[in-house]
């Protein structure tokens, strides 16, 4: 019995660590804004609640180390934010650009053909003050000609990605909501 539970005990350890701090499952929330209640969403950050507000209409799916965001107009568009734990974290820096575009590039679906980066810079948003990679990639899918951008961080021992995806044509409007949505993350 008492083995039983160690091993779950050492389990439980090992999951914990395979997700890490930061858990994208999302729990309803609001915050108050001139007396009147807004919703919003809340994760976790380790015991910090980390809150955020979606694009207006999105609806959300999943959760632990990914969640999905779909808006309610676009069947080929969608958001993720995720988590990994990753041993060997480069930080976001210049130095570091080439090798977080090729991570972009390796994340997207197997069957994408002319795969071009349009752009790789740091990018300009922060969270507590960390310093994120950005890449912007379009690819042809099933004959189909998507773009997609995702920003990267470093964080601990983590790797959170924020990516949104879009047949080319509906790009512009699908990552501009995504974008600035996550201006209102709070925590992380």
């Amino acid at each position: 019995m008492v083995r039983s539970i160690v091993r779950f005990a050492a389990f439980v350890a090992v999951i914990g660590a395979a997700y890490g701090d930061v858990d994208f499952t999302p729990k309803e929330s609001f915050y108050l804004a001139e007396s009147t209640k807004v919703p919003n969403v809340a994760f976790r950050n380790g015991s910090t609640p980390v809150t955020y507000s979606p694009p207006g209409g999105w609806t959300l799916s999943g959760g632990g180390s990914k969640v999905t965001l779909s808006p309610p107009d676009k069947p080929q568009a969608g958001a993720t934010m995720q988590t990994e734990t990753i041993t060997n974290l480069l930080p976001a820096t210049e130095e570091n650009v080439k090798a977080y575009s090729e991570l972009a590039v390796s994340r997207l679906p197997r069957e994408a053909l002319k795969v071009t980066v349009i752009d790789a810079v740091v990018c300009p948003l922060r969270f507590d003050s960390k310093t994120m990679v950005e890449v912007t990639l379009s690819y042809v899918h099933f004959g189909q000609q998507f773009s997609t951008n995702m920003v990267l961080l470093p964080y601990k021992k983590e790797l959170i990605t924020f990516q949104v995806t879009a047949r080319t044509p509906d790009f512009a409007p699908v990552a501009k909501a995504f974008r600035a949505s996550l201006y209102s993350m709070q925590g992380l």
